[in-house]
């Protein structure tokens, strides 16, 4: 995968100077911090006082255990500082006949720049340092993070060590305690693609239902099913899948797809393609997928219960895809793709063989 290239920023970000401090920032970023510090001597004076306060606000946080501490708050406090704090820029005006010139400041706005220039400073590292010790507290495990998504939304999260997850719909990704320490434990209900930072030294294992998901240096997606399946499609590298229950460990590479569902483990070789992880980009596309997956999918995307009672339909496949359908147009395009009646009730939907009597409501 080519490495992100970032442009070059025209002021201080320092957001990203937050993440490079709490050693959050990839190789990209870090790099464009670091030329940017280089070039800018004042900004990294601030960042040197910070990085000395920060370490000290360290050595009293074991005894901040109940401390939380919105961060993005306190950026966006920082944020509003700066608005108020900036020296008012100057107008211009059209003078009849002539050029723009900038019109003059008043005389208390042009003898406090370097006061108020001061006090943003101030304000400033007052903002970092709150990212870079709750960084820092965070890191040393105390309390579990947890991500959540509301049902048709989607959500990309960066974690602790530079690993990105694209969280589907109705989903819910919950870090380890101790997330980053000896290892990099995560537990997944729903379905999410992970991209993973590669350490040998702290494995990365996403445990899914009854799965538990190793990297090898990998991106991959993992969905869980309503029956309790966990389906892995692996798009670069190599996973390794099983269980402690019953499964020996497999090693998936990428084009390979397994499934673990009622203790059996079974896998593809090579079948998978961009279709498996098109709904990180908002579409739901199917290749003979089980009637199970679409069911899942349908709760998570659109908050609708789809019911099969037939024995026989569930048992078919659907081929097929859907972006920015209504609810209604995806359960009338899967009944016709499948030859079958849909039946809907509130967020539930009855789908049966074609021409059989609905059951009578209660």
């Amino acid at each position: 995968m080519s490495e992100e290239i970032r442009p070059v920023p025209t002021e201080a970000d320092w957001d990203a100077i937050g993440r490079y401090l709490a050693g959050e920032s990839d190789a990209s970023e870090a790099a464009v911090v670091e030329a940017w510090l280089a070039a800018h001597p004042e900004d990294a004076a601030l960042v040197s006082l910070v990085n000395t306060r920060a370490s000290r606000f360290d050595q009293v946080a074991d005894d901040a255990a109940n401390l939380v501490i919105d961060t993005e708050a306190a950026l966006r406090t920082v944020r509003g500082r700066l608005a108020d704090e900036a020296p008012a820029r100057p107008t211009l005006r059209v003078e009849q006949g002539g050029a723009p010139r900038p019109a003059s400041a008043p005389a208390s706005v042009r003898s406090a720049p370097s006061r108020r220039w001061r006090t943003m400073g101030v304000a400033i590292a007052a903002g970092l340092m709150a990212v870079v010790a709750i960084s820092q507290f965070r890191a040393r495990g105390e309390a579990p993070r947890e991500y959540q998504t509301a049902v048709g939304q989607r959500d990309s999260v960066r974690l602790p060590d530079g690993s990105t997850v694209v969280l589907a719909p109705g989903s819910r990704l919950v870090l380890a305690s101790a997330y980053g320490k000896d290892s990099r434990d995560v537990t997944l209900e729903g379905a999410a693609f992970f991209e993973v930072v590669h350490d040998s030294t702290r494995p990365f294992t996403v445990h899914a239902g009854g799965a538990d998901i190793r990297d090898i240096g990998t991106a991959f997606s993992v969905k869980t099913g309503i029956d309790g399946a966990v389906s892995v499609a692996v798009t670069h590298g190599i996973v390794s899948v099983g269980n402690t229950a019953s499964v020996a460990p497999v090693e998936l590479h990428a084009g390979d797809r397994g499934v673990l569902a009622a203790g059996q483990l079974a896998v593809a070789r090579g079948v998978v393609t961009a279709e498996d992880v098109a709904w990180t980009h908002g579409q739901l596309a199917y290749r003979d997928a089980p009637l199970s997956e679409v069911r899942a999918d349908l709760k998570r995307w659109y908050g609708v219960d789809l019911q099969i009672t037939d024995s026989a339909l569930a048992a078919r496949t659907l081929t097929a895809s859907f972006k920015g359908d209504s609810v209604a147009q995806v359960v009338r395009l899967i009944a016709l793709a499948l030859g079958a009646d849909a039946v809907q009730r509130g967020d539930s939907v009855l789908l049966q063989p074609q021409g059989m009597t609905p059951p009578s409501t209660p």
